[in-house]
């Protein structure tokens, strides 16, 4: 590639959107089946059906946007922003993007998603272009790590290494890169749809780890202010530990349902460009880490119910010993009551 080609201004689109869990029941007017991704083989059902809400127009920053409301049934919503933009080193894209990620959560609230469980991402599209891409990160690296990061100061050079090294390549002139908050998609054919549905699958992973993982935070919380409750009165819990120990089998069985049905049937792909870029989507997302700490509370709330439903049982059954011994007593004392009065009759 000639320097003059290097130095063309590079331009595409910037898709941002926001996922949420929605606290009413959604209405949907389309369904979408997901795309191969890549020559990736066409497996039934790798990836939930998204259901299109609504499509509108808005403008930001002057600029014609359009939006897209999508579902998850039956209650994750997905707000989609796109925006194209003409020059990646010239334009204020932190800002297009910031004013974005705001029209997106106006329209969230609409669906009474709970504000502090969302997740938002940023993924910038590049198609126009000729050659291998990785020719434009020696141009562009700095700009691309920083909208990654969704940072506005200097980063240092170390860091935006680290940040592009995390990337992938399928084809000669097509490269994915992936961050936290952010990725930059090259693909000189614009295949992007399906990708970008991908991170929104990933980040709806994301979203019901965290919300899972407050709601066993909360229930932990419950368990001690049970514990706590005054030894006489324990064994009236008995029943309430019991219902928990369910829930709590219950929870467990839906999260493994849940968080690695979704994982598998992309895994079924092998060593395919889907499976690839869901690992690295995944790594950078720490899921299996998330993963792990869900399963370590759910052991904890195992072992606590158990061994408080275990002392509840003994002192259940302690009770009864004494309310059996004391009826004794009364009987027994009825026994001599009667013996006396027949004694008393007969003299």
């Amino acid at each position: 590639m000639e320097l003059g080609q290097q130095e063309t201004a590079l331009k595409g689109r910037c898709v941002t959107f926001l996922v949420g869990q929605a606290g009413l029941n959604l209405e949907t007017t389309a369904m979408v089946e997901s795309r191969a991704l890549k020559s990736s083989p066409n497996y039934p059902d790798v990836v939930p059906r998204q259901a299109i809400v609504r499509t509108q127009k808005g403008r930001v920053h002057d600029r014609e946007a359009g939006f897209v409301v999508k579902a998850y049934l039956p209650d994750t919503v997905i707000v989609e922003a796109m925006i194209e933009f003409h020059d990646l080193a010239a334009e204020p894209l932190l800002d297009l993007n910031r004013d974005l990620l705001l029209e997106c959560r106006r329209i969230l609230n609409e669906f009474q998603c709970n504000p502090e469980f969302d997740e938002e991402y940023s993924v910038y599209c590049i198609s126009d272009y000729q050659g291998d891409p990785e020719m434009f990160l020696a141009l562009h690296g700095e700009k691309i790590a920083s909208l990654l990061k969704k940072e506005r100061i200097p980063l240092d050079e170390e860091e935006i290494k680290s940040t592009l090294r995390s990337h992938l390549k399928y084809g000669k002139d097509d490269l994915t890169i992936v961050d936290w908050d952010g990725a930059f998609l090259f693909d000189p054919q614009g295949d992007f749809e399906a990708n970008i549905e991908l991170f929104e699958i990933t980040n709806l992973q994301l979203l019901k780890s965290r919300i899972l993982d407050d709601e066993l935070d909360g229930r932990l919380k419950t368990t001690l202010q049970l514990l706590r409750q005054r030894p006489e009165r324990s064994w009236l819990r008995s029943k309430q530990v019991r219902s928990v120990m369910r829930e709590i089998i219950q929870t467990r069985t839906t999260s493994i349902l849940e968080s690695q049905a979704i994982e598998h049937s992309i895994k079924l792909i092998g060593d395919w460009y889907t499976a690839r870029l869901y690992a690295l989507i995944s790594k950078k997302f720490h899921l299996d880490d998330w993963r792990q700490n869900i399963n370590e509370k759910l052991d904890i709330l195992e072992d606590v119910y158990s061994m408080a439903a275990e002392n509840f049982s003994i002192s259940f059954n302690t009770t009864l010993e004494f309310i059996l011994i004391g009826g004794w007593f009364i009987l027994q004392i009825g026994w001599f009551a009667l013996l006396f009065l027949e004694l008393y009759l007969v003299k």
